[in-house]
């Protein structure tokens, strides 16, 4: 929004006030009791809105906090399984392995012998 509009709004809210004030048929002191009340009931509803946004962020902390805790602590078990695994599967894989090479070993013979 311009510089102007804005200047404008607050000239025209502040005229509207005055106005208000002047044709309003409460007297003076019932208007400045009106009018604290308004301010204080929108001074709770504003500190309200502080506190909640305040909770909320705090939350949003808590819970990346809490998010990254959990990320870290599933790549740990993850990276402890897939060792484990490795570990248990390494005899089984060397076994194939030997299994693998004696099978080659065995086929080159025959196709030696055949030829």
């Amino acid at each position: 929004m311009s510089k102007h509009f804005m200047n404008g709004l607050a000239l025209g809210a502040v005229a509207g006030g005055i106005y208000g004030l002047l044709k309003s048929p409460r007297t003076g002191k019932e208007n400045r009791t009106v009018l604290k009340t308004y301010v204080d009931d929108t001074t709770v509803l504003v500190n309200d809105v502080s506190k909640s946004v305040n909770d909320l962020k705090a939350a949003i902390s808590q819970l990346t906090n809490e998010g990254k805790t959990l990320a870290e602590e599933f790549t740990q078990d993850v990276k402890e399984s897939v060792d484990d695994f490795s570990y248990e599967a390494e005899p089984r894989m060397r076994r194939i392995q030997e299994h693998t090479e004696k099978l080659t070993t065995d086929i080159e013979g025959v196709t030696k012998s055949m030829k």
